[in-house]
């Protein structure tokens, strides 16, 4: 029996045909390169609608064997990578295989799933959209049964929107009983889902600090040249992501500086967006402005961004990335947050380590912001 048929009958046995029947219709995945906090994935998961992939990560060693990291814990898969970069070793990323994902759609079928909506990293940088697409068409559902979502942006930009879209389904009527002949005001379609969750993301804005070009140079994400000026300018850039793909938007010659321009971008660009929101609401009054951020009449749902700073994200310095939450905070006039890491009273998950996949590639000392 394949490894496959042993997963599928394990679900069948763990939900009975009499709980399927009961199922919510629609249910979301993602990859960890969504930048998820562990405890919130573990939340999200507890509900049953909703599965993470993980990315494989390689540290690669000259003459020495290839260094898997699967089988480790998330906290020993960090150090092994903040070490790989001290030592200047390449760590190396790839998507998971489509086999892996038309697994994952088998499962949530076999538990009574009519549809999934799979949201995934950047199209433009890594090519796990495409094995998604492979595997919903070797899946029991089909490609119409599986909407692949390239997020055309990476972590917290579009991690958020999934948290978000699980919001939607999750207030839907627990008592709705799925049937594709009956359907429900009460509950989003799939389209409905995946239209709301692309204007999430298009209305998402990411910058990010890289103290050093070094390990984007070493993952190939940077030319040599380019990495090589960059180091003999000092230049510590900038950046965000544009049509799906890595730009920069300044290239400071001191950390402080970038520091400092990180904060002013993010400010500004939290501003534009309350300003916009602000002509929203005089135009549409009635418009809910509830935590999930969606206006709902029979599930018409509309991405409605309200200027703030949804995730933060570092690698290997937590205390510097709430420091920066807090001046963005402050001079947007919202109340002191004076306080450590540790005892932080930023809202729940909102700060969160960027997951290996993309540390990888980042480096040490990395910081990122995203606004909606």
């Amino acid at each position: 029996m394949s490894q496959k048929d042993t997963q599928q009958k394990h679900a069948e046995r763990a939900h009975p045909a009499h709980e399927q029947d009961n199922a919510p219709r629609i249910a979301v995945v993602t990859d960890s390169a969504a930048a998820l906090d562990p405890e919130l994935v573990r939340r999200l998961s507890a509900c049953g609608n909703f599965v993470l992939v993980p990315m494989p990560v390689t540290i690669r060693t000259p003459g020495e064997p290839d260094r898997q990291l699967q089988d480790l814990t998330a906290a020993e898969v960090d150090e092994a990578i903040m070490l790989a970069h001290v030592m200047g070793q390449t760590v190396s990323t790839s998507g998971p295989a489509p086999g892996v994902f038309a697994d994952v759609y088998d499962d949530l079928a076999s538990r009574g799933f009519m549809h999934v909506v799979s949201v995934h990293l950047s199209g433009e940088l890594s090519g796990t959209v495409e094995a998604a697409r492979t595997g919903a068409r070797l899946s029991r559902l089909g490609s119409k049964g599986v909407s692949v979502v390239d997020s055309r942006t990476v972590a917290g930009a579009y991690g958020h929107a999934v948290v978000r879209a699980l919001e939607v389904l999750n207030s839907a009527s627990s008592d709705f009983v799925p049937s594709p002949d009956h359907p429900s005001s009460d509950y989003p379609t799939a389209a409905q889902l995946v239209d709301y969750i692309q204007s999430v993301c298009e209305q998402s804005t990411l910058y990010f600090y890289i103290p050093t070009l070094d390990a984007l140079r070493r993952g190939g994400r940077v030319s040599p040249a380019l990495a090589m000026v960059g180091q003999m300018f000092q230049i510590k850039p900038i950046g965000t992501i544009t049509e799906g793909k890595l730009a920069y938007v300044e290239r400071p010659r001191t950390a402080a500086r970038a520091l400092e321009r990180l904060v002013e971008v993010t400010v500004q660009t939290c501003r534009e967006h309350q300003h916009a929101a602000a002509l929203t609401s005089v135009a549409a009054p009635d418009m809910d402005s509830s935590l999930a951020s969606f206006s709902r009449t029979s599930f018409s749902l509309k991405a409605t961004p309200r200027g703030e700073v949804v995730a933060v994200h570092h690698v290997g310095n937590a205390a510097q990335a709430v420091q920066l939450y807090e001046q963005v905070q402050q001079m947007l006039g919202e109340s002191s947050l004076v306080h450590d890491a540790a005892a932080s009273s930023a809202p729940e998950f909102l700060v969160s380590a960027l997951p290996p996949v993309l540390s990888a590639h980042s480096g040490l000392g990395a910081v990122a912001l995203v606004v909606y």
